[in-house]
C-alpha cells in the first residue's frame, strides 16, 4: 500500500531556486527534500539531543541515505514558466526589474543582488507562482513524519537561495489538506495560539511516530532543535500591505540595529561569512580571513505569515552550542544580540522566550 498526499502551494515572496544548470529556475524535488530532512532534525532533537548517531538512525530510517533505502518520495510539479531577472546598469549600479523586488530588498537580499547583477541568477518565480508537492511512502509511520515535516517547512521555513532572509516563503492553499486537519496541523491561523499549538503538535507526532520520549534536560546543541529551551519564534507586527513592504519594514529595523546598536564584531552572530573592515575591530583584527572564509548559516530565520488576516514576519530563532566549531570564532559569539535583537524590534512571542539567548 502507498500512502500519498498531494498539495497545492503559492509563493508567497520570490523563489530564487537553481538546479545542475544554474541558469535555469527550477523548483527542485530533491532541495525540498534536503530542506525537510533539515526540519525533520529540528523537530526530532526534542528527542535525542546529543545523540546524534540515534538521530542520524532515525533520520536515515525515514528519508534514506547510501545504506539505506528511502520512504518517502517527494514531486513537484509547476506548470508557470519562470520570468528572466531583467537588469539595467546605471553607471556602475544595476537596477532591477519590479517584478524580482531585487531592488527593495538591497540589504537582507545583498547577495542574490550580487549575484544577479553579475549574471549568475538569470531566472526566478516570482510571487504568486503555484506550484503542486506530492509526497508518498509506502511506510505509514514514514508518511506521517513527512507531513508533519513538510508542515513545519512551509510554516517556518523557506526554499531557495536567500530562505533565510524571507525568500521562497510560501503557503499551502489546496490539495489534501483533510490529512493536515486530521493530524490538528493548522495552515490557517486566526490567533497566535492557534500557531503556536500547531507547532507543538508536529513535534508530538514525531514522539508518536518514532515512539521516542521528550529530554527532560535538552540543552542547545550543535545543531538546531525546535525547542522551548533551544528556540525561539516570535512575530513582528507591522503596517503593511503586502509581503515585500513587510520584510522592507524588517529590513530596516535590521539594518539600523547591526549598524548603530551593536559592535562590529558582535555582527558575527548573525551569520558568516562576513567582511568586517574600517574602525572599532581591534578585537578581531588578525580574524579577517577567517571571517571571510568561514561558512556558518545564519541561525535567524525570516519568514512571512497572515494571523488573523494581518500579514507579519515570522522570525524563528535557534541557539546552538558552539556557534562555530572554529574555537577562535566560537569566542566572539555573543547569543545575547539576538535576545537584545528581539527587545528592539519588539516582536510578539509565539514559542519559546528570550532567556534564551542569555
Amino acid at each position: 500500500m502507498m500512502y500519498k498526499a498531494e498539495f497545492e502551494l503559492e509563493a508567497i515572496t520570490p523563489i530564487f531556486m537553481r538546479g545542475a544548470n544554474q541558469n535555469r529556475a527550477e523548483i527542485r524535488a530533491p532541495s525540498i527534500k534536503g530542506v525537510m530532512r533539515w526540519w525533520f532534525r529540528a523537530l526530532a532533537g526534542n528527542y535525542f539531543g546529543s545523540d546524534i548517531v540515534g538521530l542520524r538512525k532515525a533520520e536515515e530510517y525515514v528519508f534514506g541515505s547510501t545504506n539505506q533505502r528511502n520512504r518517502v518520495e517527494v514531486h513537484v510539479d509547476c506548470n508557470q514558466k519562470p520570468r528572466d531577472i531583467i537588469v539595467k546598469f546605471k553607471g556602475n549600479r544595476p537596477i532591477f526589474d519590479k517584478y524580482s523586488h531585487i531592488h527593495e530588498l538591497p540589504y537582507i537580499w545583498f547577495s542574490l543582488k550580487i549575484l544577479a547583477s553579475k549574471g549568475q541568477i538569470k531566472r526566478y518565480y516570482p510571487a504568486g507562482t503555484k506550484f503542486t508537492i506530492k509526497l508518498r511512502s509506502p511506510d505509514h509511520k514514514s508518511f506521517k513524519i513527512a507531513l508533519a515535516t513538510f508542515w513545519t517547512l512551509v510554516t517556518l521555513g523557506n526554499i531557495g537561495s536567500r530562505n533565510r532572509r524571507g525568500a521562497g516563503s510560501f503557503k499551502f492553499t489546496g490539495g489534501d489538506l483533510d490529512i493536515l486537519k486530521d493530524l490538528s496541523l493548522k495552515w490557517t491561523y486566526a490567533t497566535i495560539n492557534d500557531l503556536r499549538e500547531s507547532i507543538l503538535k508536529a513535534i508530538d507526532i514525531i514522539r508518536l511516530e518514532l515512539g521516542v520520549q521528550p529530554r527532560g534536560n535538552l540543552k542547545p546543541q550543535p545543531y538546531p532543535i525546535l525547542n522551548e529551551k533551544t528556540s525561539f519564534i516570535g512575530l513582528l507586527d507591522t503596517k503593511a500591505q503586502d509581503p515585500i513592504q513587510a520584510l522592507r519594514e524588517f529590513q530596516n529595523k535590521y539594518k539600523t540595529f547591526r549598524q548603530k546598536s551593536v559592535s562590529k564584531k558582535d555582527r558575527i552572530i548573525f551569520g558568516l561569512p562576513i567582511n568586517l573592515r574600517g574602525k572599532d575591530i581591534q578585537e578581531i583584527s588578525g580574524l579577517q580571513s577567517k571571517l571571510k572564509n568561514s561558512r556558518r548559516a545564519s541561525p535567524m530565520i525570516l519568514g512571512v505569515t497572515s494571523v488573523g488576516g494581518k500579514t507579519h514576519i515570522r522570525v524563528v530563532k535557534f541557539k546552538t552550542n558552539p556557534y562555530h566549531p572554529d574555537m577562535e570564532l566560537n569566542r566572539f559569539s555573543d547569543w545575547n544580540i539576538m535576545g537584545l535583537f528581539d527587545k528592539n524590534i519588539q516582536e510578539f512571542p509565539v514559542f519559546g522566550s528570550l532567556e534564551v539567548f542569555k
